[in-house]
């Protein structure tokens, strides 16, 4: 096992690390919303208005499979880091080409054939990298540093404040034109990856330099040279698939969509009964699967805000307020701000608490509650108003303060624990099984919306929102023995 540097107060009193890994972790965060905010506007729009000129359908569709795909890159990329580069060099590579897809797309008359280029140099990125970023975060802390949680929120509030990127480059985008805007986030993406290669060495030390689970020496060059050909071999069958018709953007996307519910279970139960993993640690990750369940449902409740929500505020909310004449998609920056100001306020709570802290477990069983009490609060105006009626933006507002509340003792808390219960040989890996929630809880929605009737969103939100507290109250009252499980293993 890796040593544990020295703890250097720098941040909140946490190991100086972490304020590079923060750091790191906002540049990712406004190179990917920055990218991801226009880049639709781009797929679609006239190539006389600098646009590519796809359909609407078409963009949504090629949007939807590049999401899907990352996220099963992100599987290779943690395969990868604990098993042949270690956590560090996978940062230095996937950084990389993060900075130089997000630039190929920055390239004016670049065209399809540059923007193709773009997304297969961004999947590299994420098949090198995965969630390298907090497996190596979580290694900055002993498993029973009580110091975990609180410094994964501040790496959670960075993370939000990378959030304002789309207002950023949607103004450069609609001021000069799109390449300005991939440019932006380009360069900030790329001023994290410079600010790791001079401070890397000073702030970490030697501490995921090398794989938590090498792959025998004899056989490496052999299975890498087996993963590249097979890789090949993938993206050029799906080529001859799209080309010939037999596989459409829309289906493939559902096919992945519907993998993707299952992938996450299935891998914790290959990492449970690997023989690489001990007992003691078997019992922590099955233990574990309490909180990832939780994390599922509200990764559910947040995919309804940006859906049914979402078309909610643009057709029955009064978008005046305050004097001024919001957009609908205003609202998706107000989570962010809540989460920079509960993020702020509970990661300072954590800190100052220490060991007296509620355990993991009680904290995450308040914030799935909370997540479930958002979709009830909103039962509130489905019943009291007619969709004829325009309501008070102030509904959503609150519903957003309440859910954001439970994601600021949910999110951060929940990659800290990965980290925390993380067998020695699937350290990257774990982290990237505890992302994959959120593609089951997009899945879960997607099944839930077949129940959604217009009319009937009253019955609707209060069964999701009803189902998901009732969750989030039973890990409340068992507490204590999933976190002592977590924690010791016995």
């Amino acid at each position: 096992m890796e040593k544990v540097s020295k703890p250097q107060r720098q941040l909140f009193g946490h190991p100086v690390g972490l304020t590079v890994s923060s750091f790191m972790a906002l540049a990712q965060a406004f190179g990917n919303y920055g990218m991801s905010a226009i880049l639709i506007y781009y797929l679609y729009k006239s190539t006389a208005s600098g646009g590519l000129g796809f359909t609407q359908d078409v963009s949504a569709q090629l949007v939807n499979v590049y999401n899907s795909l990352m996220f099963m890159a992100g599987i290779i990329g943690a395969y990868v880091a604990d098993r042949f580069i270690g956590v560090r060099k996978a940062m230095v590579v996937g950084y990389l080409m993060k900075t130089v897809g997000y630039a190929l797309l920055a390239i004016p008359g670049g065209g399809v054939p540059l923007y193709l280029v773009s997304q297969l140099v961004l999947l590299f990125s994420a098949a090198s990298m995965g969630t390298s970023l907090y497996a190596m975060a979580g290694k900055l802390y002993k498993k029973e540093d009580s110091r975990r949680d609180a410094g994964f929120s501040v790496m959670y509030i960075m993370n939000n404040v990378g959030a304002i990127a789309p207002v950023i480059t949607g103004s450069i985008a609609l001021a000069l034109n799109y390449h300005a805007g991939f440019l932006f986030a380009a360069v900030i993406q790329g001023a994290g990856f410079i600010l790791y290669v001079m401070t890397a060495k000073s702030v970490y030390g030697d501490i995921g330099m090398k794989p938590d689970d090498p792959f025998p020496a004899t056989r490496r060059k052999k299975m890498i040279a087996y993963m590249l050909i097979g890789a090949v071999a993938v993206i050029a069958t799906l080529i001859l698939l799209f080309v010939t018709g037999v596989l459409t953007p829309k289906s493939f996307s559902n096919i992945i969509s519907t993998i993707s519910i299952f992938i996450p279970l299935v891998y914790l139960v290959i990492i449970i009964t690997s023989k690489k993993t001990s007992p003691e640690e078997a019992v922590k990750v099955r233990y574990f699967i309490f909180i990832f369940v939780c994390n599922c449902f509200n990764m559910m409740i947040w995919s309804q805000s940006t859906s049914i929500l979402a078309i909610y505020a643009a057709e029955q909310v009064n978008l005046n307020f305050l004097g001024m004449e919001w957009t609908p998609a205003a609202f998706q920056t107000v989570p962010a701000v809540f989460a920079v100001v509960f993020g702020s306020i509970l990661g300072a709570l954590w800190t100052k608490m220490g060991a007296k802290q509620p355990n993991t477990a009680k904290k995450f069983g308040l914030g799935t509650f909370l997540w479930g009490l958002g979709p009830i609060f909103m039962v509130i105006p489905f019943m009291l108003y007619s969709s004829d009626v325009k309501v008070s933006p102030l509904w959503l507002i609150v519903f957003y303060a309440i859910i954001i509340l439970g994601e600021g003792l949910t999110s951060p808390i929940g990659m800290a624990s990965a980290t925390m219960v993380a067998p020695a040989a699937f350290t990257a890996q774990m982290v990237t099984v505890w992302q994959l929630s959120q593609s089951t809880g997009a899945g879960l929605s997607a099944i839930a919306v077949n129940f959604y009737k217009q009319g009937h969103e009253s019955t609707y939100f209060l069964v999701i929102g009803g189902i998901t507290a009732g969750i989030g109250l039973l890990v409340w009252l068992l507490n204590k023995n999933i976190a002592s499980k977590m924690q010791h293993g016995k």
